[in-house]
């Protein structure tokens, strides 16, 4: 094998590389939702997880879309927010159709009546649709206005960045808060931990956005700081519920 041949195996190797590290980023954060997902229709019954989480995936990721126009980093990281968002709104869609065929009835609230009555609790999908619609037309809008201000796309990248780094916060604040881990499940914050470990370095070794690493940092502090509760709380008997 001549310098020639074996320099060419090793850019295959390394855009093979580039090309499963990129499709990993993609569709990696999509498998925990499509399990969660599966396990509502299978159970036909929400549990305990929130639609806050879709409201906060959701925002980000619209506001991710924007800044993309202005920074045009990774279309790996666009493709994500695009794929992330489907999944959102199916899984909110899913959650939506369990409740309103639970057997506790609620009284309908609708967007289109008071868009901040009992906001991101509204009993109708297109409540939400139409929320998100205007959200992101607001956001287009001002960008356009905004179009040579880069503090304000820095502001765009930052807001995004910071409404996804709050993920785990809430979780956190009530383990926190009750001195309790009870119904945790380690296989969730294992994969939250090594999701947002490997969104971490995907970020520093393509050189993105500041926003995104620092971002990264925070959930990977927040991840860290449940690991931490958990072997804290969990010497508690029956304090953690199966995995």
């Amino acid at each position: 094998m001549d310098i020639g041949q074996f320099d060419d195996i090793i850019q295959y190797a390394s855009q093979f590389a580039d090309l499963a590290l990129n499709v990993g980023f993609v569709l990696g954060p999509l498998i925990g939702y499509v399990a969660q997902y599966s396990l509502i229709k299978q159970q036909k019954s929400v549990g305990s997880f929130s639609i806050d989480v879709c409201a906060i995936l959701l925002f980000a990721n619209l506001l991710r879309i924007v800044f993309w126009y202005n920074k045009r980093f990774e279309n790996a990281l666009l493709y994500q927010s695009i794929l992330m968002i489907m999944m959102q709104v199916e899984l909110l869609r899913l959650c939506l159709t369990i409740i309103s065929n639970s057997v506790y009835k609620i009284k309908p609230v609708s967007f289109f009546n008071n868009p901040l009555n009992k906001f991101w609790r509204w009993s109708q999908l297109n409540s939400y649709i139409a929320c998100l619609i205007t959200f992101f037309i607001i956001i287009l809008i001002s960008s356009y206005f905004n179009l040579a201000n880069p503090q304000y796309w820095e502001i765009i990248g930052f807001l995004s960045c910071a409404i996804e780094a709050t993920l785990g916060l809430p979780q956190a604040i009530k383990n926190h808060t009750t001195k309790s881990v009870k119904g945790l499940s380690y296989a969730m914050i294992g994969s939250w931990f090594l999701g947002d470990a490997f969104k971490t370095f995907y970020f520093i070794v393509k050189n993105q956005p500041a926003q995104f690493v620092m971002c990264g940092v925070i959930q990977l502090s927040v991840d860290i700081w449940i690991m931490l509760q958990i072997a804290v709380f969990s010497s508690k008997k029956g304090d953690l519920a199966e995995i």
